[in-house]
């Protein structure tokens, strides 16, 4: 409502050009088509600043269009999919490729580790110092690793914090903290070095030990390989992290390190290593691996091939090889049954001599038991005569002839049946002389019998001779009398 005019005049007095202006903003508001024309006009430069600014676009619409995607695609599949044929398809060619490429590359270094002269040389150095074929290889092909990281207290020299890499075997990190700080007061009180100055390297072979100073802390580092000079930095930079975050602990510290356990992800920020970047060569070993593999596949195809030919000739003359032995069946028939009483003849026959072998088997081992039974009876029955005080055997003597033929029959036997026979020869003395030297006389006498019969002709192994006197013997085969006797067992 304008009012009157004095009244209008009276606002064009008060407020000047600024009313008009308010009222058309005002009309503005108002109007939801005017308004949204005047948003559009600069709602693309409002989204880009805000989101240069703290990026809460992108997190506002993340949801909406997800909600919108998810409804698009279950409302009409196939039109979402229609949109992004144009895209997904060279998307999808190109990681496949990609992904063939690093198969082939992997497959490639896998033959070369494998089948190289490198890979032989490698695995020679691992048998020969007894370290894994993986750490050998780590190391040929490594420039440096931090392998590990001491965080320590300046003024006390104690452990605050240790990390190790993987595959990396660490002894007690408290001893190896003390002893760095060892070293730094030994060679300040050794040698002339002014009052701030501090050991900063150690180097013993491929190791290297970086020391970094602070006010309270001291962070060391083992490295093997080349030290690189950013190294140095990246040290500097943490111990003064650490230094600016846990200043107040450090100051504090009375022998409790449990403050210091948010240090851990700052130290393993420091354990980075760097390998030989190996020149990039086309992957013949897997090319040339493939291509065998193909030259085998064609030439298995082309055997199968030539044999399938072959086998439908075969097929196709074993038909007319079936015709001409039907016919030759039929006429085969009736003489099979013309001959049909003759093998039963013959069966009755074999029959019959199956029978009569048996029986001859079993008198043969009826026999064979009754031979073996007399030998070992004439065996143990039989002795040989020594003279006094001596044991010296006569190859030719009658009792040692047939104690020899005795054996050769009696291990022919036991053979038959399928055993083994073992003959104890047991020396005997008189009761003449000491004991020390009876014994002795015993036993040599039934060495110098056992060695006679072996020399004419008796296997060794079925042999075994003892003194009388020998622990565990029978009774009756210790004889106070110049001889020896035998006993027969079988296996």
């Amino acid at each position: 409502m304008q009012g009157t005019p004095d009244i209008s005049q009276l606002r064009q007095l008060l407020f000047g050009k600024d009313y008009d202006a308010l009222l058309a903003l005002k009309a503005q508001f108002e109007n939801s088509e005017r308004y949204s024309a005047s948003v559009a006009s600069i709602i693309a430069e409002a989204l880009q600043h805000r989101e240069a600014h703290d990026g809460g676009v992108s997190t506002a619409l993340a949801p909406t269009v997800e909600r919108a995607m998810s409804h698009a695609i279950s409302s009409d599949p196939k039109r979402f999919a229609d949109v992004l044929y144009p895209v997904m398809g060279p998307a999808i060619r190109k990681s496949i490729q990609q992904a063939l490429n690093e198969a082939l590359e992997d497959f490639n270094r896998l033959l070369e580790q494998s089948l190289s002269v490198r890979s032989w040389r490698w695995r020679l150095d691992a048998w020969r110092t007894g370290q894994s074929y993986a750490q050998i290889a780590m190391l040929r092909t490594l420039v440096y690793q931090v392998e590990q990281v001491f965080l320590i207290h300046h003024d006390t020299g104690l452990l605050l914090q240790h990390v190790v890499s993987e595959n990396v075997t660490s002894k007690d990190p408290e001893i190896i903290s003390g002893m760095l700080t060892a070293i730094q007061d030994f060679i300040k009180d050794s040698f002339a070095v002014a009052g701030e100055d501090t050991l900063d390297t150690l180097r013993l072979g491929e190791l290297t030990v970086l020391i970094e100073h602070s006010p309270h802390a001291v962070l060391a580092v083992v490295i093997r390989g080349t030290v690189p000079a950013e190294l140095r930095t990246l040290l500097a930079e943490t111990v003064e992290t650490i230094h600016q975050q846990y200043r107040q602990p450090l100051q504090d510290y009375q022998g409790d390190a449990s403050a210091f356990t948010g240090t851990e992800p700052l130290l393993h920020h420091c354990l980075i290593k760097k390998q030989k970047q190996q020149e990039k060569r086309p992957p013949w070993l897997a090319y040339l691996l493939l291509a065998t593999i193909a030259g085998a596949l064609g030439w298995w195809v082309y055997q199968y091939q030539q044999a399938q030919v072959a086998l439908a000739q075969q097929q196709a003359l074993e038909e007319q090889a079936q015709q001409a032995t039907l016919q030759t069946l039929r006429e085969q028939l009736a003489q099979q049954q013309t001959q049909y009483a003759t093998v039963q003849t013959s069966l009755q026959t074999l029959l019959e001599q199956q029978t009569q072998q048996q029986q001859r088997s079993a008198q043969q081992i009826a026999a064979d038991t009754a031979t073996l039974s007399t030998l070992t009876r004439q065996i143990e029955t039989a002795s040989y005569p020594f003279e006094k005080a001596t044991a010296e055997v006569t190859p030719q003597h009658p009792a040692l002839i047939a104690l020899g033929k005795h054996l050769g029959e009696l291990l022919q036997t036991a053979q038959r049946m399928g055993k083994t026979p073992q003959v104890m020869i047991v020396g005997n003395v008189d009761g003449s002389g000491n004991d020390t030297l009876n014994r002795q006389l015993a036993q040599q006498r039934a060495d110098n019998l056992r060695t006679a019969l072996i020399t004419s002709g008796v296997p060794a192994f079925i042999l075994v001779a003892y003194g009388a006197q020998h622990p565990g013997l029978p009774s009756d085969l210790q004889k106070n009398e110049r001889s020896a006797h035998y006993r027969v067992s079988l296996y």
